[in-house]
């Protein structure tokens, strides 16, 4: 039998897969009373939940444990199968035990969701029978109930999944970027940058590894932990091997290079987005896809929803929903990647207590002001450059009138966090779309003025 802990989205797809299989099953999850379960789940007799006082009556019973990636690995419950030998594995893992379609696997702290979707969009207009998921939105395990196996499958992973990946391939593997993130979860950089490094844990000579070459820190050793061929990527400089992106076009590194492509028309704003756009048009190349193809999509790809997303414009004024950033690092590249003048908006629940690497650039000329809210705000003021006017408010919705109040026609207003959403509300898209709500609601005159 098995143990599912968790039950989130991914957690649920690992229970509803065990029972197509008609197999019994243990759940476990601390956050939700059995009462809380989906009809489906609580009224199957293969299904037992299980509480913390009842983990050690079925230890001699469990063969394998598949944990969410949201639960933390100290987790009591996790310790106490481990202590007893029993296996702990992700959904990834379990998922590539059944299918037979190869995988695109692509990681990294900022950037991945869009980078597997535009992969998908690229892929589809190809004409390739695709799978899109993994951390974003569907578990791949949900591919193996599929009435027909998909061709390829792109996936995103986080260091939650990759952490506990033990036989997964991935025949084209691509690691982003690593900044300091979720080091409420892992003890350290290094434990964090090891997680990242198992994508290419099981690749075959034949598979392909791509990463930067702009990540001096890490990139030697993604060369010797990469097992199949390195493909180097670099944004805003010549490579003499792999791909680069200088200008508008991407070129392959040689004597001479050659440009391969345009990114005429690309409407994705900023240095890091064309790191993604490099990276999806790195795997295209390897699969076969044509040039034309990809500027096709390139040219009508508006990005995801609360990554760097353009809400509208009144007034004059440019509104920017960057609900998705919840770490320094994303916030900086956010604050990067647009042009001035820029007012700010950040707060929340942070994960970090250090929040330096935002002090720098929100000392730019082009940031005329910031507006903390939430319950990290005073943690976030001590990082504040003193040049900077500045406003602490409580809520999202105080923030936003305070900027909409210092903006001035020609200004970008950035939601841009660099926390999480859950000091009030449920996730960061919950967030992004009252950050939009706001903003609409002023653009139809009808946002109330600041008090």
């Amino acid at each position: 039998m098995h143990c599912v802990i968790g039950l989130g989205r991914t957690g649920l797809a690992v229970v509803r897969f065990f029972l197509n299989q008609g197999e019994r099953v243990f759940v476990f999850d601390d956050k939700l009373k059995e009462k809380d379960f989906p009809d489906w789940l609580s009224g199957s007799p293969l299904v037992t939940p299980i509480t913390l006082q009842e983990v050690e009556s079925v230890l001699p019973l469990v063969e394998e444990c598949v944990v969410s990636p949201g639960v933390h690995p100290g987790h009591p419950v996790v310790r106490r199968f481990e202590e007893w030998g029993i296996p702990v594995i992700s959904e990834i893992e379990l998922a590539f035990r059944y299918i037979s379609f190869p995988l695109v696997g692509i990681t990294g702290s900022c950037g991945k969701s869009t980078t597997v979707s535009l992969i998908g969009e690229i892929l589809r207009k190809a004409g390739w029978d695709v799978f899109v998921g993994g951390n974003l939105g569907t578990p791949l395990i949900e591919s193996v109930l599929l009435p027909k196996p998909p061709a390829i499958g792109v996936v995103e992973l986080s260091s939650f999944q990759l952490e506990r990946v033990y036989t997964a391939r991935f025949f084209i593997a691509g690691i982003l970027n690593l900044y300091p993130n979720h080091l409420d979860y892992h003890s350290s950089m290094e434990e964090y940058f090891q997680a990242k490094g198992r994508i290419f844990l099981n690749q075959h000579h034949r598979d392909w590894a791509l990463f930067p070459l702009s990540r001096p820190l890490w990139q030697a050793r993604w060369c010797r932990m990469a097992r199949g061929r390195v493909i180097p990527l670099g944004v805003g400089v010549r490579l003499f091997e792999g791909l680069y992106a200088l200008g508008n076009a991407v070129f392959e590194g040689g004597v001479p290079p050659r440009k391969i492509l345009s990114l005429e028309g690309c409407s994705l704003p900023g240095h890091h987005n064309r790191e993604n756009v490099l990276m999806a048009v790195a795997v295209a190349r390897i699969l076969g896809v044509r040039s034309e193809t990809v500027e096709e999509v390139l040219r009508s790809f508006q990005g995801l929803p609360h990554r760097l997303e353009w809400v509208g414009e009144w007034n004059g004024i440019t509104y920017y929903n960057d609900s998705k950033s919840t770490t320094p690092s994303s916030t900086r590249v956010a604050i990067e990647a647009l042009p001035g003048p820029l007012i700010v908006i950040l707060g929340g629940k942070a994960k970090l207590t250090d929040f330096s690497e935002l002090t720098g650039v929100l000392a730019l000329e082009k940031v005329r002001c910031v507006v903390v809210y939430g319950a990290s705000r005073k943690t976030i003021e001590a990082f504040l450059p003193s040049r900077i006017r500045s406003f602490s408010v409580e809520s999202l919705e105080e923030a936003v009138k305070i900027a909409c109040r210092e903006a001035k026609p020609g200004d970008t207003v950035l939601l841009s966090p660099a926390c999480t959403s859950w000091d009030a509300y449920e996730n960061f898209e919950v967030r992004g779309e009252h950050f939009k709500a706001l903003v609409h609601a002023l653009g139809k005159g009808s946002f109330p003025e600041p008090s």
